[in-house]
């Protein structure tokens, strides 16, 4: 079994496509997409305003699930970790495509090890907006209009229902670092449940997740 694993997902509508810079060579990384483009590496990857950027990064798996609107598809690929990934891997690090990691800085997985500790498999971060409360983030995604209202109060009024307390903390989920056990693969299989269930906005379910199965999730700190 290898130890790392970095990987991405990308469908529907091409937008930004960032490639992450690591601190090691000894990582294989994969991306997961339904554009008309070739397997492998060394491709163009179409980006927003018809503009492409040269892919030599990724391994590129082209993935047709057509069961589910681009956005759960990409919910999909960052909760459910690939049997791929997870049954050959140590560890995996996920990041959004439409986001840059770090600001720019090397993914380093020694400090990513050293965040998460022996009592974890799941590393996360702080939620960047300062929020630390679900039903703050569901009434600020329906302001934005991330999803509908509808949607997003059925999920917060289950919450409630369910005694889920306020300010029990926010992550940001666009990028997640995660050690592959048994354990894990049963959380992301709980928390893809409330992405089906409910919105996809999976930054509003994942608190209720850890909580609910008693799943800790340890703040990354960023290295002096």
């Amino acid at each position: 079994m290898k130890k790392f694993a970095a990987y991405t997902a990308a469908f529907g509508r091409p937008s930004r496509f960032n490639i992450p810079i690591l601190s090691i060579s000894d990582v294989d990384k994969f991306c997961y997409t339904d554009f008309d483009i070739a397997s492998g590496c060394n491709q163009m990857i179409p980006t927003r305003k018809g503009r492409s950027v040269l892919n030599n990064f990724y391994d590129v798996k082209k993935m047709e699930l057509d069961h589910l609107v681009p956005i759960k598809a990409n919910r999909f690929l960052k909760i459910l970790i690939p049997d791929e990934i997870f049954d050959n891997y140590e560890y995996s690090f996920y990041s959004d495509s439409k986001r840059p990691v770090f600001d720019k800085c090397a993914v380093d997985f020694d400090h990513l090890i050293n965040c998460m500790g022996s009592d974890s498999d799941f590393l996360a971060r702080r939620h960047r907006h300062g929020r630390d409360c679900v039903y703050e983030e569901g009434l600020h995604c329906i302001e934005i209009k991330k999803d509908t209202e509808a949607n997003i109060m059925r999920q917060l009024n289950f919450y409630r229902s369910e005694n889920y307390p306020e300010h029990n903390g926010l992550y940001e989920a666009t990028w997640l670092f995660r050690r592959h056990t048994s354990k894990l693969k049963e959380f992301m299989r709980l928390w893809w449940r409330q992405i089906e269930r409910f919105t996809h906005r999976d930054q509003i379910s994942l608190p209720y997740v850890a909580w609910k199965y008693g799943m800790k999730i340890p703040i990354y700190k960023r290295p002096r």
